[in-house]
Formats: C-alpha cells, sequence, structure tokens
C-alpha cells in the first residue's frame, strides 16, 4: 500500500467527499471514539465488493453488513483504495492506497475536488439542517406499543428471554442539505462516539450515524475488544444534565444488560476460551442518553488465537442487544412484528485493517439519507417487566440523539 505522510498538495476532507458523491465512488468518512483523527476512504471501484469478513484476510477498507445476514455470509466492503488522515485541524497528515495519483481514476477525482473547493472555499456556505420534530403518528406509535405488548407476553410465555423492538421516524430534507457538515456536528457533539458518514454510491443512499456500542476490535497489539451496552435513561433533567453518580437503574435495566453479557460470555465458552478480562457493568454517557456498559477483553497473542476477532464477529451479529435471546426465535419474531426492513440499521460498519487495527461497531443511533427521506431509526430491549408506553419514550429519546443535532 501508498502511504505518504504530511503531503505537500492541499487535500480538503469535505470537497475530497462531495467529488467521490458526485462521480459516484463509493466512500466512508469516520472518526474513532475519543480521537482527534478523521479518516475519510474512498473506493474507486464499481459499487460496493460483496466478501467474507475474515478479518485476517481483508486488505484495508470499510465494512458495512445488514442486520440479517447475508446467506452467503459475505459483507458489503468498500476497499481502501484511496485512504486520507486528517488531523484536529483538518490539516491532511497521511495520505495511502493502492493507486497513485497518476492514475486516470485518481486523477478525476481530484480535479472535481479542486473544482468543489474553488466553488465554496473553506467549506463556508451556511447550516441548514432538519426541520422541528414531526407530530407522532398515532397509528405508528399504536403498532410499535402494540408488538411490545406481544413480546412481553411472549416472554412470559418461555419464548424467549429478551427482545429488541425497533421502529422508524421519516423526515424530509432539502437539496441544501450538506451530508459532511452533519457528520462534523456529530463529532463535535458526541467525542465518545464512532462516528460514521457511508455513502452506499450503488444503492443511492447514504448512512450517518453516532454509534456508542463496539462490536468487535482487534488492535494493532493484538488485543480483541468487545462491549455488552444495554439499559438506556435519559442524562437530561429539566435541560440540565445529570451527574452519573446520581443515576439509579431499575431491575428491568440490570436485566437487560445482564443479559447482552451473558450472551458474550455465552459465545467465549461455544469456542472454550476461559481467558478474558471484564469491567463493569458500569453508567457511561453517550449524547443525550446514559447506559449500562461491560467491557471484555482477550490478549490474542497470549491465548495464541490471532483469528478470533472474526470467529467473534460470526458468533456476536447480532448481538441479543440488537436482537434478543436466543436469537433465532427472536429473529422470527422480529420480522413478524415490526413490519419492515431493518437493512444496515443494528447491523455492523467499521474501518479493518487500516493502520493495523479492526474497528465494528454496532449501527445504532443511525438514520438513512435517501431520494429526499431521512429516516431514523431506533430500538428497545424488551423483557419481562417492559412497559409500552415507556419503550416508546425510550425510541424518541433515541431519535433524538441525532435529531437534536443535526436541527
Amino acid at each position: 500500500m501508498l502511504k505518504t505522510h504530511n503531503p505537500t498538495r492541499i487535500f480538503q476532507a469535505e470537497s475530497l467527499f462531495e467529488a467521490a458523491l458526485n462521480l459516484g465512488f463509493p466512500a466512508a468518512v469516520w472518526r474513532l471514539p475519543h480521537s482527534h483523527e478523521v479518516n475519510l476512504l474512498i473506493s474507486l471501484q464499481d459499487g460496493m465488493q460483496r466478501r467474507l469478513p475474515d478479518l485476517e484476510e481483508l486488505p484495508a477498507c470499510f465494512v458495512i453488513h445488514p442486520f440479517e445476514p447475508l446467506e452467503s455470509g459475505e459483507a458489503f466492503v468498500l476497499e481502501g483504495d484511496l485512504i486520507f488522515t486528517f488531523s484536529e485541524d483538518w490539516s491532511c497528515k497521511e495520505v495511502a492506497g493502492n493507486l497513485g495519483q497518476e492514475h486516470p481514476f485518481v486523477k478525476r477525482l481530484l480535479e472535481k475536488a479542486d473544482e468543489m473547493s474553488d466553488e465554496n472555499p473553506g467549506g463556508t456556505s451556511s447550516w441548514i439542517g432538519f426541520a422541528l420534530n414531526p407530530e407522532v403518528d398515532p397509528e405508528e406509535k399504536n403498532h410499535f406499543e402494540k408488538a411490545v405488548t406481544e413480546a412481553v407476553a411472549a416472554i412470559s410465555r418461555g419464548d424467549f428471554a429478551k427482545i429488541v423492538l425497533s421502529r422508524t421516524k421519516t423526515l424530509t430534507y432539502s437539496p441544501e442539505f450538506q451530508f459532511f457538515k452533519a457528520f462534523k456536528k456529530l463529532c463535535v457533539a458526541y467525542p465518545s462516539a464512532f462516528v460514521s458518514l457511508v455513502n452506499l454510491a450503488d444503492r443511492d443512499e447514504m448512512w450517518l450515524g453516532a454509534t456508542p456500542e463496539t462490536l468487535v476490535g482487534v488492535n494493532g497489539e493484538g488485543t480483541f475488544s468487545t462491549t455488552s451496552l444495554a439499559g438506556t435513561q435519559s442524562a437530561l433533567e429539566n435541560g440540565a444534565l445529570v451527574s452519573a453518580h446520581d443515576i439509579r437503574w431499575g431491575q428491568k435495566e440490570i436485566q437487560e444488560q445482564a443479559l447482552v453479557s451473558r450472551y458474550i460470555i455465552e459465545c467465549f465458552k461455544k469456542i472454550r476460551l476461559r481467558e478474558y478480562q471484564e469491567r463493569g457493568p458500569r453508567t457511561v454517557r453517550a449524547g443525550n442518553l446514559y447506559h449500562l456498559r461491560t467491557d471484555f477483553a482477550v490478549n490474542t497473542h497470549d491465548v495464541n488465537f490471532p483469528e478470533l476477532g472474526t470467529v467473534m464477529l460470526k458468533l456476536l451479529h447480532p448481538t441479543s442487544a440488537v436482537c434478543g435471546m436466543p436469537k433465532e426465535s427472536a429473529l422470527r419474531f422480529i420480522k413478524a412484528v415490526e413490519g419492515y426492513d431493518r437493512s444496515f440499521y443494528s447491523g455492523y460498519l467499521g474501518p479493518v485493517n487500516v493502520d493495523g487495527e479492526s474497528a465494528l461497531f454496532v449501527n445504532l443511533r443511525s438514520l438513512r439519507l435517501a431520494d429526499g427521506l431521512a429516516t431514523f431509526f431506533a430500538g428497545a430491549g424488551i423483557t419481562e417487566d417492559s412497559d409500552p408506553q415507556r419503550e416508546w419514550d425510550e425510541t424518541e429519546m433515541k431519535c433524538d440523539t441525532l435529531l437534536s443535532v443535526l436541527r
């Protein structure tokens, strides 16, 4: 892979992303949790590739996978033909990729980026966000609350221990909506989240999100990590931030999060892995919400298991934090009652083998942008103690994680 540090040419992230969008190239821009760097990956291939998600075998790329696994077991891959790394001040500190700057597609992209930069120097156009929240659709609310009631009854019968039900909220956006500026606003608002904007050119849609949940991470030292995240409370009371020390969790939320942790431990048991570190549960803030979180870590060198990331990815997805337990019966129930296709929501996404590390996150707190419609997604974990109205309110709070920033 070609790599240039501190390039002499000035690259503007927003212009490069807009150029890729204009030319129909798949692209992804992301900021890792607690990082001050932003990466922009552009694929010069004809659409997304479908590849098995073998983390040890894939080249530097960005992976996005739907909620419901494909029969082939494959994921969608944006190959890293060009990968730019930008500092906190948006100066380009590194360019890597498979192709040199003289490649015709690269030249075409850079020329278009220069054009777009000249049209909007410094990205000075003003922000145009979403309108205020639409009125609640009584029919949609009734459908969701009925599904929750059915789920509670099914849990009481012993059909499953927990299930996650989701819904959508749709708003229109104007042709002047600025995707990249929306990404930058989320980066500022949610420093502890994985913030991403992905252009799926062959589907004519984009996905924007700020997710708090790690699915699988493998760093340069060979440490595997995953997270159990569940339970939700508002972080605000009368407009003021509530301290994490003042948060009290009820039995429903404690049980919900414990089931996700148990699911991860059961996956470890399936592969006879006993040497892992567990930290939590603890209260963590993700924007306007608090959650219960437990972190798990494994040194893959110590356990002589270099392919642990790939193996656990196949076992974990979809986790009980987005699906339920047992997985198969929960999946069947979700397909029967939700009434829509989740697509990439509650799937996973993230960079693989970029700078020697892989970081895949559950696609939560996300929205799909296509044909002038912004579709927000949100879910709630249902247990035997769930109340339909409270679960609806939880999904409203989760939608507001993005809406409050993008208005």
